[in-house]
């Protein structure tokens, strides 16, 4: 990709020391700096001290303190590598020693992440304001986030949702006739344990759960919460239906692989990899398994929502102010894009319908395979096929709209709107 035209220090972008990173992402590793300097980080003359941080014009500078000597050293962090210059030493072919033991400083576990200083042509020339986004220097640090407007902003490398093939997940419904539990003072209900995914801490997918419940007197509504079911023996000596007994079966199964894993060496490409396929095949068995349980769902009197904050919480025995009651349909959510000009970028947006009327998402509350309107957030409705999820979870994180810069639309995005095309309408405004 094309360098911005500034200059640091009397030194041009094309003169700063070039640093590959690692495929598809901003990661730098302590063996590919090291195999473009002689100097040892164990061969410091004394230890090199950090004393402050500046990120101005997209350009992160780094003033360092080396045996009483003061040194700034530049970093523009770029689509696959860094450019590196000091005002010490450093130029396009040759890493000096305060370039190189800066980034030494700057690893964590043999590593940096230069993902938070990437925001290519986000900084206009002669402007220290980005329309773009916020800087903020903390004590700590620098802090860069993006604008409330600009929420979606893509960049050169971001992660897209696959939209090369759409397959429905036919939606089961029941036949014959149906036998509905006997109501009972003590009596089985279903909840729909939901958190949000973005949380690193024991969260899940969301799944449903059973719970034992006591009735009011006259059998309408819920007394108080009994327990959780998580096996057969936790419902002796209550009456089930059929399909209560299978719902069942469909619970435990969801249960089984709804925790969202992590490893603690997730930096490492394979360790992250197969971590990844993993939760993606969860998800999917998840996403199969809703669609068999919600015909059944539909014949049952007694069902709540139940926001978690982790799977940590979803044991024991429910409690009553956290559940809140919950209805599912079998209306299928239709999604549809626009795609606008905006002048100097465009920005695609994420609609979604029911029954041809418009559903009003809430971001703060995504069901993952689910969607409700922000206006009855009580009533559910499934998606219905695993496109339609991916996309609709990676819209609601970027506030149903991406923006992409005209410069970086045919190269990097053109191939994303076409697939969405080729299974949803994209209208152009």
């Amino acid at each position: 990709m094309k360098t911005k035209s500034i200059t640091i220090a009397d030194k041009p972008l094309s003169r700063f020391y070039k640093l590959p990173l690692e495929k598809g992402s901003r990661v730098l590793r302590l063996a590919v700096l090291e195999s473009h300097c002689t100097l040892s980080a164990g061969k410091r003359p004394e230890p090199l001290g950090i004393t402050s941080l500046s990120f101005e014009q997209g350009l992160l500078t780094v003033t360092v303190k080396l045996g009483g000597e003061e040194a700034k050293v530049y970093i523009s962090v770029e689509y696959d590598c860094l450019l590196v210059s000091c005002s010490v030493d450093t130029d396009e072919s040759y890493l000096g020693r305060y370039a190189y033991l800066t980034l030494s400083a700057m690893m964590r576990s043999g590593y940096c992440d230069f993902q938070p200083y990437y925001w290519p042509a986000c900084f206009a020339l002669g402007n220290k304001r980005s329309r773009f986004v916020d800087v903020v220097k903390k004590p700590d640090g620098i802090t860069i986030t993006l604008k409330q407007k600009f929420r979606g902003l893509f960049r050169p490398g971001d992660d897209l949702p696959d939209v090369k093939e759409r397959a429905v997940v036919p939606r089961e419904r029941l036949s014959g006739k149906q036998v509905t539990a006997r109501l009972a003072p003590v009596s089985i209900g279903y909840c729909f344990a939901n958190t949000d995914l973005q949380h690193f801490h024991s969260n899940h997918y969301p799944f449903l759960v059973p719970y034992v419940f006591a009735a009011t007197a006259y059998l309408k509504t819920v007394k108080s919460f009994k327990r959780f079911v998580f096996n057969p023996h936790d419902v002796d000596g209550i009456s089930l239906s059929p399909q209560q007994e299978e719902l069942n079966r469909i619970c435990f199964a969801m249960k089984q692989i709804a925790a969202i894993r992590f490893s603690v060496n997730n930096h490492l490409p394979d360790t992250a990899a197969k971590t990844k396929a993993i939760n993606d095949a969860n998800q999917v068995a998840l996403f199969k398994l809703w669609h068999k349980a919600l015909p059944l769902l539909m014949q049952q009197r007694f069902m709540h929502y139940f926001y978690s904050y982790g799977l940590r919480n979803v044991t024991g025995k429910p409690v009553m102010r956290d559940m809140k009651l919950v209805e599912f349909a079998m209306e299928v959510p239709v999604l549809s894009f626009v795609l606008k000009d905006e002048g100097d970028y465009y920005e695609l947006q994420l609609k979604l319908k029911v029954k041809g009327k418009s559903l009003h998402l809430d971001r703060n509350q995504p069901g993952l395979f689910l969607v409700c309107d922000s206006a009855k957030s009580y009533l559910w409705y499934l998606l219905e096929a695993e496109m339609d999820y991916k996309l609709v979870w990676f819209f609601t994180k970027v506030n149903f709209r991406v923006q992409v810069l005209k410069r970086y639309y045919k190269e990097f995005f053109e191939e994303f709107v076409e697939g969405v095309g080729k299974w949803y309408e994209v209208k152009r405004g």
